[in-house]
């Protein structure tokens, strides 16, 4: 920057200088003969050292603003190395910071570790002095349990010999009161093996009236069940004499019907249970079973009351 200032001096006493002999070459032209025109390589001198002149001024302009913008790049670097220390300084500063919660932190641990450590210490010691208290207490309880056991075991021995005497008396009272006891149960068994064969005797008897009673059942079931199967029958042939077969019918169709009668006969209501698949085939059968009404009655009561609500399958091929 020094060089820069010198280099400025040194270049405008350089353009004086020019300046103060070309002013002194105009007057001494004058002098000699103003009326004589003043020659072209005079001319050309002027006109040089103007260029230089303006040459000059303009280095001097030029080397002022880049002294401005070197100034002004310093101002920026200082400003900067400022910046730089102010953020370094309060880095420093954070970091101390930080370091002091550390010990802080650190002594507050210790500290709590020097409490903790006083609190086991004394936790330890009220144990062990419990556990000498409780020893003690044990000692004291087993003392007097020895000395409870020694009375107890000589109460034992006065209510042993005690119980001795008694148990001599009571197995004599036993002996009795068993001779007794048997001569009764003796004629328990008696009464209970007379009760036993007159019991056997009338579930013998109730069994045997059971049985002929199914038997009957058995028989009067199978009596009903084959006027029933008699009977549907005939209506089986008497729907099928009524039965209009549909034309899309096919082979092996048939339809689950709950059939309810009147006591005359008449069909009271027809069900379909279970559909054959196909509607108008349903609807045929169903049908039918009006048109075959008034259906034979058998003229027994209970087989004619099966009848009355029944349920079969209609399969007329």
């Amino acid at each position: 920057m020094k060089k820069s200032w010198v280099e400025n001096i040194i270049a405008g006493s350089y353009a004086i200088a020019l300046h103060i002999i070309l002013v002194a070459m105009l007057f001494i032209g004058f002098g000699s003969d103003s009326s004589k025109v003043i020659a072209p390589a005079a001319v050309d001198i002027v006109q040089a050292t103007v260029l230089d002149e303006q040459q000059v001024l303009d280095d001097i302009s030029e080397r002022q603003a880049r002294l401005e913008q070197e100034k002004a790049k310093e101002k920026s670097r200082l400003e900067e190395i400022k910046r730089k220390e102010a953020e370094e300084k309060a880095a420093k500063e954070r970091v101390e910071r930080e370091r002091q919660k550390e010990q802080e932190r650190i002594e507050q641990e210790k500290q709590l570790q020097l409490e903790l450590e006083r609190e086991q210490e004394i936790a330890e010691q009220k144990k062990k002095e419990e556990e000498i208290k409780r020893q003690a207490e044990v000692e004291k309880e087993r003392l007097a349990e020895e000395k409870k056991a020694e009375a107890l075991k000589k109460k034992q021995q006065e209510e042993e010999k005690k119980r001795k005497a008694e148990e001599a008396k009571k197995l004599k009272a036993e002996k009795e009161r068993k001779a007794a006891e048997e001569k009764k149960r003796q004629e328990l068994e008696r009464q209970r093996l007379a009760e036993e064969k007159r019991r056997k005797k009338e579930e013998a008897d109730r069994l045997l009236q059971e049985s002929l009673a199914a038997e009957e059942r058995e028989r009067e079931e199978r009596r009903i069940s084959g006027m029933v199967n008699q009977h549907m029958g005939m209506i089986r042939q008497r729907i099928k004499r009524y039965w209009s077969e549909p034309s899309n019918a096919t082979k092996g169709m048939q339809c689950t019907l709950r059939v309810s009668l009147l006591p005359g006969g008449d069909v009271k209501k027809v069900v379909i249970v279970k559909s054959s698949g196909n509607a108008i085939f349903d609807r045929s059968a169903e049908s039918a079973v009006f048109k075959a009404a008034p259906w034979p009655q058998p003229t027994e009561p209970k087989a004619a009351a099966v009848l009355r609500d029944f349920t079969f399958v209609f399969k007329p091929k």
